[in-house]
């Protein structure tokens, strides 16, 4: 396992969740920022910035996509993972042709986001 974490900026407007997933990415060693809103994220966040971004896919104002759009027009290298709780069937796919380079449907399993997380660690993060 990687002893180096980037830092996982999470951008979802459920508060709870948000939250929670701040204190369980902080309790495995791993840096977080938790952002209730896509504009927040991008108001504190420079472009420059390294890191991971865990986006909601539906949140009001900039959805899930948007932002993944907002982030390439403004030249953000960090790679992002989209969460639903959605079950939409083409939800993936729309994801990952957005250029989101991972997809997790609401409730995940913790150790598969770590484990995604630490994949991006350990390629010294990916771009878009």
């Amino acid at each position: 396992m990687s002893t180096h974490h980037s830092h996982v900026y999470i951008i979802d407007d459920d508060r709870a969740f948000g939250k929670s997933l701040k204190r369980l990415l902080t309790c495995k060693g791993i840096p977080a920022d938790y952002f209730v809103s896509a504009q927040l994220f991008l108001d504190a966040v420079p472009s420059g910035q390294q890191g991971i971004a865990i986006i909601d896919l539906h949140m009001p104002g900039l959805d899930g996509f948007s932002l993944i759009g907002m982030m390439r027009e403004l030249h953000y290298t960090m790679p992002a993972i989209i969460v639903t709780g959605q079950t939409e069937a083409d939800s993936r796919d729309m994801a990952i042709r957005k250029g989101a380079a991972g997809f997790l449907q609401k409730p995940f399993n913790e150790a598969s986001l770590v484990e995604l997380i630490e994949s991006f660690n350990n390629e010294h993060l990916l771009e878009y």
